[in-house]
């Protein structure tokens, strides 16, 4: 008598949701064939669970998952994996971990021979790599590293799971092509980095001598000197001093910054060099050695901090510092009862206040203190449900949308650094396409003055004490047994290893920091709310419909790319390229010459040959795309690296879309738009 289960083709709906429920916790349950049967009685079962393992309900594909793990071999590995194609949840990554555990000797040998190719499943191996035991792990990666040294470029997985599985022995191999020219520059990033991850979240370290990676500190690119740096910190042996304070004053942004990280991972040792740099005649270094010094030794660095705020008169200054320090644990309340009563500067205060009442912080004391020190009003009583209303009905008489945009916009605010508008800009908060047309008015006008009144469901935050003293808050990114990621207050990823962490709790107040609209004046004020009360109401506020670009990064084209042989660079270098200036379209889908020529400024002691505008494009399979650009005559559009004038074939994938502007003749706007393709956001 066959035990065989045969599947229907049930369809995809709710009602026959528990049939394919109960047939996949059957065929978890049913006994094992006999030998005669054994083959062909498998051979059904993977059939039936080929389909279930892709059902649209999580707990028939949690059923299926451990069905799998009782047919021993690489084809039930391999059904699995594809579970990762679809929505995960913690649940279900646990089944998947135990089932590939199960199977890990048939997909390893899969794997070996052959028959299991990862690529184009590099989600999968990496998975499946940390799900099977790190013996197992090293095995496949050692055979990989034996068999062929890795890409010069690093393409492929292996670079990323080294660092995510492999033992000494391979992260030393990995090690070794690093320090020996074995890579370029991009890849010895990758490497170094993942170096660092095993050291952080794993506390791997390689084989061989770890002094080596100090020769790339001569690096001419400026991502490896900085990996290099964090890397030295990881591993706690961090270059001689005097390098430091060279490093210290490095042209590139990005290795100031990884010095006072590697400084304040040194502990106590960095002190005399972080007094000494405190001095320095560069504000900026003066103000990252203080709060590096105050993060090892809060009460030692007061009077300097106090200092450090008195030149705090520029905005952006004042908010990247204000971030920093209040990252450090009981920050704020020791600083109140140093700073002086009158004689803060405003730009000071009024942005210390907004960011100790963001990302569900509520440093009262220092709120207060600040208040006073630069005669600024601290309120901080709720508003009268009346005052709401007749803010709201003004804002509806006489507020101007098309002003409020504009007010919305304003870095001070930071609300596109939180919020999305058409799926553009932070994710930090409530996606706002459709606010206006979901909330009236006076609830708009609640949630700017009070946003501690009603916290929407999902973005309560949470409040993270680490060992070593930092304080971090945001909303969760995504956790792994190793690693927590947040997203924090500003539109940035946090990632902690949960090896440091002493705390974690649920923030009691909002994200949204309470005074945000301190800054502004009534007109003002009334603005935003009307812009807001508009936003998914059809006409030029409603960016619910797609189909346009909204998400751009601007950049020159200079004489001297040409000079140098490096006319294409924007086809090769990263979006993350510091070249690159990140700008948000209007709502209404335009990039309007205003936007184009505050993100181009830069560089006007050159000469600029054109100024770029790139998007990317994503295909989930190939086809003929259809672009509509709306520009001035002359603008010229390019796709990975070819000019178009019609239709263009691509295959499935991410594709570089990029307007190329006469920099003398920059159109008022310009506007693209296809329905062939989804533009890419985030």
């Amino acid at each position: 008598m066959s035990r065989c289960l045969k599947v229907e083709p049930f369809p995809f709906d709710g009602s026959f949701m528990f049939r394919r429920l109960v047939l996949a916790s059957a065929l978890l349950l049913a006994p094992v064939a006999s030998r005669a049967d054994s083959a062909a009685d498998a051979a059904q079962r993977l059939e039936t669970l080929s389909k279930l393992v892709k059902d649209p309900h999580p707990r028939v594909r949690l059923e299926a998952l451990r069905s799998l793990a009782k047919i021993h071999g690489s084809r039930s590995a391999e059904l699995a994996l594809d579970v990762l194609d679809q929505t995960m949840d913690p649940t279900l990554d646990y089944a998947l971990w135990l089932t590939i555990n199960e199977l890990s000797e048939p997909w390893i040998a899969a794997l070996e021979s052959g028959a299991w190719k990862s690529e184009g499943r590099e989600k999968q191996l990496a998975f499946a790599l940390k799900a099977i035991r790190p013996d197992q792990s090293s095995r496949v990666l050692g055979r990989v590293i034996q068999e062929r040294r890795l890409p010069r470029d690093g393409s492929g997985p292996w670079i990323e799971l080294i660092g995510q599985a492999g033992g000494p022995k391979e992260l030393g191999a990995l090690l070794q092509q690093t320090v020996s020219g074995g890579f370029d520059d991009s890849a010895t990033a990758r490497a170094l980095s993942a170096l660092g991850e095993a050291a952080r979240n794993r506390k791997v370290r390689p084989e061989g001598d770890a002094k080596g990676i100090l020769s790339l500190l001569q690096s001419p690119n400026e991502s490896v000197r900085s990996a290099t740096l964090r890397l030295s910190g990881d591993w706690k042996t961090p270059p001689p001093a005097e390098s430091l304070s060279r490093l210290a004053a490095d042209p590139s942004e990005q290795v100031r910054a990884t010095v006072f990280e590697v400084l304040r991972l040194q502990g106590s040792s960095s002190l005399p060099l972080l007094k000494q740099l405190a001095s320095d005649k560069d504000p900026a270094t003066q103000r990252r050695a203080v709060l590096t010094w105050a993060a090892l030794d809060l009460s030692g660095a007061g009077p300097a901090l106090v200092n450090a705020v008195q030149g705090l008169d520029q905005e952006q200054a004042a908010q990247e510092f204000w971030r920093s320090f209040l990252a450090i644990k009981g920050a704020g309340k020791n600083l109140a009862a140093l700073l002086p009563a009158s004689g803060i500067p405003v730009a000071a205060a009024r942005t210390g206040m907004r960011v100790a009442r963001e990302g569900g912080r509520n440093d009262m004391e220092l709120v207060l203190t600040l208040a006073k020190g630069a005669g600024l009003s601290a309120d901080t009583q709720a508003f009268t449900g009346q005052l709401i209303r007749d803010m709201a009905a003004k804002a509806s008489a006489s507020g101007n949308p098309q002003r409020g945009e504009l007010v919305y916009r304003r870095s001070d605010l930071a609300c596109t650094t939180c919020h999305a508008i058409g799926g553009a800009g932070g994710r930090v908060g409530p996606d706002m396409t459709s606010i206006g047309a979901s909330a009236q008015p006076d609830y708009l006008v609640e949630s700017l003055l009070m946003p501690n009144a009603k916290i929407k469901e999902g973005y309560h935050g949470v409040v993270v004490e680490t060992k070593d003293g930092q304080t971090f808050s945001g909303t969760v990114v995504r956790e792994s047994t190793s690693e927590l990621v947040l997203r924090g207050a500003a539109n940035q990823e946090i990632a902690i290893a949960k090896s440091n962490l002493e705390s974690r709790n649920q923030a009691t107040a909002s994200l949204m920091p309470a005074g945000l609209l301190d800054s502004l004046n009534e007109t003002e004020q009334l603005d935003l709310v009307a812009f807001l009360s508009q936003l998914g109401k059809p006409g030029e506020f409603d960016a619910s419909k797609g189909g346009v670009a909204r998400k751009w990064r601007l950049a020159n084209v200079l004489h001297t790319d040409q000079q140098n042989g490096q006319s294409d660079w924007m086809w090769k270098s990263a979006l993350q390229d510091k070249r690159w200036n990140e700008v948000l379209s209007r709502v209404n889908g335009d990039l309007t010459r205003t936007l184009m020529e505050g993100a181009t400024k830069a560089n006007f002691w050159t000469s600029k040959i054109a100024v770029l505008a790139l998007t990317e494009v994503q295909l989930a399979q190939p086809g003929t795309v259809h672009f509509q650009l709306t520009a001035s005559p002359g603008t010229e559009l390019w796709v990975d690296g070819a000019k178009v004038s019609g239709p263009v074939s691509l295959s499935a994938g991410n594709h570089r879309v990029l307007v190329r502007i006469d920099p003398n003749r920059i159109p008022e706007k310009i506007r693209l738009e296809t329905r062939d393709a989804a533009f890419v956001l985030n």
